[in-house]
Parts: C-alpha cells; sequence; structure tokens
C-alpha cells in the first residue's frame, strides 16, 4: 500500500501523484476539501481516504473502489458507471448524478437532488443506499436503478425531503420505515413492502450496507419499506410534437 499525506500537496500535485502509483491500494490521510479525487478512474484500484473530500469525488469512475472515512461535499459518484463508493460519513447535494453503474453506499445524511437523472445503462443497475435521509427532489428525473433510504441515524427531520421522485419515468425508489406521503411526487406510485420475500430485489444492497458499516440486517428489516415506481413511464409524452407529412 501506498500513504500519502495531502498536507504535503496542493490540488493539481495530489491528482498528479495518485495518477501515477501503480499500488493496487492507496491511502490518502488528512484531505480537507480537495476535489475530484478518484475522478476518471479506469480500473480496480482501492482508493482509502481519510478527512472531507471536495467536489465529485469519484466522478465518472469505472471500476474503483473507493473508502472515504469522512464527508464528502456535492457531486460523490457523479456519472459514475462502475465500481463503489463507501462514505462512513454524509454527502452534500447531487450525489450520485447520472449514476449509470456502480454502487453508493451512505453511512448517514444526503442532501439535495440525490441521484438525480439516475440510469441503468447497458447491463449495468446503479444503487444509492443512504443510511440516514435524502433532501428535495431525491431521484428527481430518475431513468432507472435502485435508490434505498433506511432513516436509521436518529434524527426528526423527515426520512426525505419535498418532491421525492419528481419526473421519474423508470427505476426504484425505497424508503423504510415512516414515510412523509407528503413529500412524495405526485407522478409516483407506492407499495408498502416487508419481508426478505416481498424484499427480495434489495436484499443483497441491504447486506452490504449491514457488511459496510457494522448494522444488523435483522434490525433494518423490522421495519417496512415503501416502494416507489414512477405510475407513467411516457411522463412527458403530451409534450413531443409529431411530424406531419
Amino acid at each position: 500500500m501506498t500513504i500519502l499525506d495531502a498536507v504535503e500537496y496542493d490540488q493539481d500535485a495530489l491528482i498528479k501523484a495518485l495518477d501515477k502509483i501503480d499500488d493496487q491500494e492507496i491511502e490518502v490521510v488528512h484531505i480537507n476539501g480537495q476535489r475530484y479525487l478518484g475522478c476518471g478512474w479506469k480500473n480496480s484500484k482501492t482508493l482509502i481516504l481519510r478527512g472531507t473530500a471536495g467536489n465529485n469525488l469519484g466522478a465518472f469512475a469505472e471500476g474503483p473502489h473507493i473508502v472515504l472515512y469522512g464527508n464528502g461535499q456535492e457531486g460523490v459518484g457523479n456519472t459514475m458507471s462502475e465500481g463503489q463508493i463507501v462514505i462512513h460519513g454524509r454527502v452534500g447535494d447531487i450525489a450520485g448524478y447520472g449514476m449509470r453503474g456502480g454502487g453508493l453506499y451512505i453511512k448517514e445524511n444526503a442532501g439535495y437532488r440525490l441521484g438525480i437523472h439516475m440510469k441503468a445503462y447497458l447491463d449495468k443497475q446503479p444503487v444509492i443506499v443512504v443510511g440516514g435521509r435524502a433532501g428535495a427532489f431525491a431521484g428527481e428525473y430518475m431513468a432507472g436503478g435502485t435508490m434505498i433510504i433506511l432513516g436509521i441515524t436518529e434524527d426528526s427531520q423527515p426520512l426525505v425531503g419535498p418532491w421525492c421522485g419528481t419526473g421519474m419515468y423508470d427505476g426504484a425508489i425505497y424508503l423504510r420505515g415512516k414515510v412523509p406521503e407528503h413529500h412524495l411526487a405526485a407522478n409516483t406510485e407506492r407499495q408498502v413492502l416487508q419481508g426478505d420475500g416481498q424484499l427480495a430485489p434489495i436484499l443483497a444492497y441491504l447486506q452490504q450496507y449491514a457488511d459496510y458499516f457494522n448494522y444488523d440486517l435483522e434490525e433494518i428489516l423490522r421495519e417496512p419499506f415503501t416502494r416507489l415506481t414512477p405510475a407513467d413511464k411516457r411522463l412527458y409524452g403530451h409534450m413531443y410534437t409529431g411530424f406531419v407529412g
């Protein structure tokens, strides 16, 4: 393993130093807002980070395993297509923007517009699991994949902010426990699920979350889940204009 101290590098120098390392496992300590860490990586390396990561952590990633012991700022996992990002803390806005594959596991809360424009791509199915809550517009314009919001962390705030699922036309959002119905978009259908059988499509993701953050899967499954799916997969069909020959 190669270990770097972020204090010894400026922004550009740190990115260049990481790109030159051949080791399969790299650790960077004392990070403090450095941006673009692991951005565009097309490999199976493990990148361990300690501190607060700046914008676009793991953006456009295709394969690496990124573990952050701390909080992430905006755009974590932006347009990633493969690999895993594990956050032992919370993240800012637009985490998982345009994800088309891979997994984003967040121990605590996520900001606004979680998973906006998230989509499945070819045989890839992106997944986002949040242990706490998510801000407004979670799953906005979602076009595929799976989002799970658990509400495990104790907090008096609603599980999701307003307009959850607005404009979604594919994929599924799973909300655990008490769901603020008035925060769910009108264009979604809701189904309450509980137990291994009904939750079979997401059990592997829940187990992965439990393994990453040392939670008890059985405890997670004690609460029912509400699954949101689009009521109409051609939500904007009425806006299209046909051609007249």
